[in-house]
């Protein structure tokens, strides 16, 4: 987890004339009190009356009076807005020793406002109020302390002026007291001193306290791991306008976690936190309308909201840009756009995105393929932790992609990897050890690691799986086995695993001979662009197996597979075939199959 951030919003709150609770004493036959009547028609909302009433007091010196000038001039209330008048009339009444005033006055030092930024006269106001016990003047003495303004940057100091300002019940100061031991900063670090001080914010009604206890308990710091408790506490935040916890209300709402999915009700609480301006909500609004989720699909809604956040500098959203371009989802699929974006993401640090441009390198998308750029690419993201990037850049080193093949490098990296619970980084371990290359062969511990892997439903462990018991590999030889973890990867939509699978129904290994369904499966791999599926395929609808003949779709198919197959025998083989098909289509038919052919692209497994 990040480090919290100290609360600083305080720095916002100057003390206005309601603010201080000033009573007033309306009864009749009262003494005539020009302040008093003031007060009474600024609380009215008559504010160009009070300043008429309360100026000439003002001027002769009346602390309150000018105090409340002070306010007006600040606000623009009955007045054009003067910040600069407004310090002036705030020293006045400051300098007469009038609280609020000297308040505010530090305020307007410690902002820059009206006066330019001075830290040090800032928190000189602030002590004279903080040594009178003022809670507010505590906590932004804190604040000065924490962040080096005005005096020199002490965390221990900090930890003091914070604790006497939260053990007044001050919430803001609370709040920063559980920061500090959040992030053992001046202090231990202590999570359950954390944990009770968030508390104490949070049960003032503090949201930025109950935000932070939906994290505690989201991720079980401190606490037990309770999703129902977290959700609790985010909807507290949430209701009170907190746009972080909206946001993560939504996110749990896509999810269901911790309460049943609904993406109505996930869409409202995006859509609340992105009116807000908060960026990473206006990306996941851009998701939403992007994929369909709890509205009908909508491209220029989408693509709104994504550069809603990019204008803020959020760049994520570049990166969710990429993607609704490289899957085609509310805009036509355009690679190179979806490189474009990628790499605007990875130039400013982005690790998903220079996974992913990694990705455009080694397969040739959008970009030439280029896999010394693609190791580039794992390599930025690999270092700061993204764990698919370690365990592709594992996978370049064990097949000599762009670099010198090494397999004791990729197999540090598949580790790193495998220690983050990426379960690709985990079969590919695996694959280590069952094909023996340079590690010594040992298929025990690849079945291990496979079947821990393909148990969490990871599709390339159910297809490795598969593999070891056709070829009877650590495991009595098995048809039938073999076909349940091929079926597994393949209703999973891995291409490799569909494939296989269809081999098996056309020789009848394990189930039933079926040449329907291996067309069926062949398609399915076929479409993502496995070579191997689009050549028996092609096969397949020349010779009217499993379906009716159809001479275009055969050609389709052998053109394909023509571009993607590197064994000699079998490109020989093909282009014969393609041949004979040629020869028995019309030119219309032929020539419907070339623009096809041209015109297709792969489909991307989501």
């Amino acid at each position: 987890m990040k480090p919290w951030t100290i609360w600083i919003a305080a720095f916002g709150l100057a003390l206005s004339l309601t603010a201080l609770g000033l009573a007033l004493s309306l009864a009749g036959g009262a003494r005539e009190d020009p302040v008093a009547d003031g007060k009474a028609a600024y609380l009215r909302g008559d504010y160009a009356i009070a300043l008429q009433l309360m100026r000439p007091s003002a001027e002769q010196g009346d602390a309150e009076a000018e105090f409340s000038l002070g306010v007006m001039y600040e606000r623009g209330l009955g007045v054009a807005r003067d910040e600069a008048q407004a310090v002036e009339w705030y020293r006045k009444s400051a300098e007469q020793g009038y609280v609020a005033a000297q308040y505010n006055l530090g305020l307007m030092y410690f902002q820059g406002r009206g006066v330019p930024y001075d830290g040090g006269q800032a928190v000189a106001w602030f002590r004279k109020l903080a040594d009178q016990g003022f809670a507010a003047a505590q906590l932004l003495i804190g604040v000065a302390y924490d962040e080096g303004r005005g005096v020199p940057r002490d965390d221990a100091q900090a930890i003091v002026w914070y604790r006497k300002a939260a053990d007044q019940g001050y919430a803001e100061a609370q709040y920063n007291l559980g920061m500090n031991y959040a992030n053992g900063q001046g202090v231990p670090q202590d999570d359950a001193q954390a944990l009770a001080w968030f508390l104490k914010a949070a049960d003032q009604g503090l949201a930025s306290a109950q935000n932070n206890l939906g994290v505690i308990y989201s991720v079980g710091r401190g606490v037990k791991r309770d999703q129902a408790q977290a959700l609790a506490w985010y909807r507290k935040a949430a209701e009170q306008g907190h746009a972080k916890a909206q946001n993560e209300l939504g996110l749990r709402y896509v999810q269901g976690l911790g309460v049943a999915k609904d993406e109505t009700a996930a869409l409202e609480w995006f859509r609340k936190a992105a009116d807000q301006g908060f960026a990473a909500a206006q990306d996941n609004l851009g998701r939403m309308y992007s994929e369909g989720i709890g509205v009908p699909q909508d491209g220029i809604q989408a693509l709104a909201w994504y550069h809603r956040a990019i204008d803020q500098g959020y760049v994520a959203a570049l990166h969710s840009l990429g993607v609704m371009y490289q899957q085609g989802r509310g805009v036509a699929r355009d690679d190179a756009q979806a490189a474009a974006w990628y790499q605007k993401a990875a130039d400013q640090g982005y690790d998903p995105a220079q996974y992913n441009l990694g990705l455009m390198y080694a397969n040739g998308r959008g970009v030439p393929r280029d896999d010394a750029r693609a190791v580039v690419w794992y390599r930025k993201a690999a270092d700061q932790g993204y764990a698919p990037a370690q365990n592709n850049l594992g996978r370049m080193y064990a097949n000599g992609r762009g670099v010198p093949r090494d397999e004791a490098i990729a197999l540090d990296w598949y580790r790193r990897a495998a220690e983050q619970g990426d379960l690709g980084a985990q079969t590919n371990i695996g694959a280590i050890y069952s094909s023996g290359d340079d590690t010594p062969r040992d298929y025990a511990k690849a079945l291990e690691l496979y079947r821990k892997a393909a148990d969490k439903g990871f599709a390339g462990a159910q297809f490795n799986l598969g593999q070891m018991y056709l070829h009877g590999r650590g495991v009595p030889q098995d048809d039938v086995q073999a076909a349940e973890w091929y079926r597994k990867a393949a209703d999973q939509g891995l291409d490799a695993a569909q494939y296989s699978l269809g081999v098996l129904y056309v020789q009848g290994r394990g189930v039933p001979r079926d040449d329907t369904q291996a067309r069926a499966l062949y398609r399915k791999a076929a479409d993502q662009g496995h070579p191997e599926a689009q050549y028996n395929l092609g096969l397949m609808s020349a010779n009217g197996e499993g379906g009716p003949q159809d001479l275009e779709q055969a050609y389709f198919w052998f053109q394909q597979a023509l571009q993607r197959i590197t064994d000699g025998k079998v490109r020989e083989m093909g282009e014969i075939n393609l041949a004979r098909v040629a020869a028995a289509m019309t030119p219309e038919q032929l020539a419907e199959a070339q623009r096809k052919a041209a015109a297709w692209t792969p489909k991307l497994m989501h």
